[in-house]
């Protein structure tokens, strides 16, 4: 049976989002979890709905933080 590595992935990827200056790219972000740029953006779409990351499309776009990691529990993050 496969495991779930949402959680960890995602968890993962916002701590590099904190990190990084500007927006990352779902490009950018899936080659570091080494899968495909539309798991990333459906993974992602869920957070927005959420309003802990904004994305913006373009040239030079990508996804930021929309509220601080402190802002933001563990709990909600499963949630979303």
């Amino acid at each position: 049976m496969r495991h779930d590595t949402r959680l960890s992935r995602v968890l993962h990827i916002l701590i590099h989002m904190e990190k990084h200056e500007g927006a990352a790219t779902s490009e950018s972000i899936a080659a570091m979890l080494q899968t495909n740029p539309v798991v990333v953006r459906r993974t992602m779409a869920g957070l927005r709905e959420q309003g802990y990351v904004s994305s913006e499309k373009g040239h030079g776009g990508g996804w930021v933080l929309a509220r601080p990691l402190d802002e933001i529990t563990l709990l909600d993050i499963y949630r979303a």
